[in-house]
């Protein structure tokens, strides 16, 4: 009888919490449909801070109702970053009258559609093209890009082509042909590419599009303009060659390692980190250590660093000890070398991980033994179990606390209690949080 009582209470106590839910719900809801636009607005943004969907009828109500601009520029926007459907009916009568609308209402109707992938966009969007507004124009030719299909195309290259067609305008049609990736567009961007004389971003943009078409015989026209003297020129053109196969690149790229452009080497770099034939590897690796060890610039070590993981081979692993064990590396390439060794190599890197612990346990420069601890935190490997138990008898919380993160991401349940112990007693509340948080996988 005596619990009945205590369950009765506690039930009556939760009531008044209820209540004010269903109270401020119901307060939201009645804003929405009857509160003066900037209520609405900020009725809206608290929607989407809470990422609230139980409000979407409503929304989809005030937007059927043709409130304001605003309100409907506030409503289609969460719509759009949301993925809900319910307003397509309404974005699309939006767009038809879009003469007769606020640019900035149709804009956001415009990126609506194209973002739920709805039906008929060259249709729908087509007159929207030649608006005198370029807001709108523009993000309709936007939007064909991401939600069009062979129509779409067809409509852009009409408007590149057309004398009649404002210039201003044929650079984010360059753009959108790419994110189509249609074949039938390649002719006109190589002729774009190719010719000095063109608009220099629109040339770049070309040479982009060509490169996430991936139709081979765009590879002439990007090399040569790899050669070319404008830095930003060979960055375009070796971006786009990194979607060629590496048979195809590989040359382009060995050059691009050299380049005075720091982007230009990095990109290089990326686009090698992958598996390479024994050639391209011999050829490769010396000059990506160089890179690694001696590169001006940390994004280039970086990303040379990343390559030789990708590629492997004895030669790319001997690098990276070199660079993780050197103390006389900056941290970041230290970090780098031993992500990678972590991932491909860790058997043959466990006394090089060891004997850098040992270095800089008690080094007044913590990063790399919290780089260190957060790296194989992550890595699973019953191998690790060593360093961890030896992560916890640190006087850094941030290393006990990736120890407590290692040992569950490699549901090591005999090192439970240590744990636990770690959760109860641990001096650094963060550290208990991290320990507590390892405790629920164990």
């Amino acid at each position: 009888m005596k619990k009945t009582a205590i369950l009765i209470f506690m039930a009556l106590c939760a009531m008044p919490v209820a209540a004010a839910d269903t109270t401020a719900h119901d307060r939201m809801r009645q804003t929405l449909l009857y509160g003066i636009d900037k209520q609405v607005i900020d009725a809206i943004a608290t929607i989407r801070q809470q990422q609230d969907a139980t409000f979407t009828p409503e929304l989809a109500q005030i937007l059927a109702e043709q409130r304001s601009s605003d309100v409907q520029k506030a409503v289609l926007d969460l719509f759009r970053d949301t993925k809900v459907k319910d307003g397509e009916a309404s974005a699309r009568a939006l767009i038809a009258a879009w003469q007769d609308t606020p640019g900035a209402a149709v804009v956001s109707a415009v990126q609506y559609v194209a973002a739920i992938g709805a039906d008929g966009l060259p249709a729908l969007l087509g007159p929207l093209v030649d608006s005198t507004d370029n807001s709108v124009a523009l993000s309709s030719i936007a939007a064909l890009g991401t939600g069009g299909g062979a129509d779409s195309a067809a409509l852009l290259l009409k408007k590149l082509k057309s004398p009649d067609y404002p210039d201003g305008r044929k650079t984010d049609i360059v753009l959108a042909l790419g994110t189509l990736k249609d074949p039938g567009a390649v002719d006109d961007l190589l002729s774009i590419a190719k010719n000095q004389d063109e608009d220099k971003v629109r040339r770049m943009y070309a040479a982009d599009s060509l490169g996430k078409i991936g139709d081979a015989k765009a590879l002439p026209v990007l090399r040569d303009m790899f050669q070319e003297k404008d830095a930003l020129i060979r960055l375009y053109a070796a971006s786009a060659i990194s979607h060629f196969s590496v048979d195809e690149a590989f040359p382009m790229l060995i050059q691009g390692l050299r380049d005075e452009n720091v982007k230009v080497r990095e990109q290089s770099a990326k686009t090698l980190a992958r598996q390479l034939n024994p050639t391209q590897t011999a050829t490769a690796v010396p000059i990506l250590s160089y890179k690694a060890e001696f590169d001006p610039e940390s994004i280039v070590r970086v990303a040379s660093l990343q390559a030789l993981g990708a590629i492997g081979g004895d030669e790319a692993i001997s690098m990276l000890l070199k660079v993780y064990s050197g103390a006389d590396h900056p941290a970041e390439s230290r970090d780098a070398a031993l992500t990678a060794l972590a991932s491909k190599a860790l058997a043959k890197s466990l006394d090089a991980i060891r004997s850098v612990i040992a270095a800089e346990w008690t080094s007044y420069d913590t990063r790399t033994l919290e780089a260190t601890a957060r790296i194989l935190s992550t890595t699973k490997s019953a191998s690790l179990r060593e360093f961890y138990v030896r992560f916890l008898d640190s006087s850094n919380p941030v290393v006990r606390s990736y120890a407590a993160r290692g040992i569950a991401t490699n549901a090591m349940s005999d090192l439970k209690d240590r744990v636990k112990k770690m959760a109860d007693t641990d001096p650094s509340a963060a550290a208990r949080a991290e320990a507590a948080k390892s405790l629920l996988q164990l």
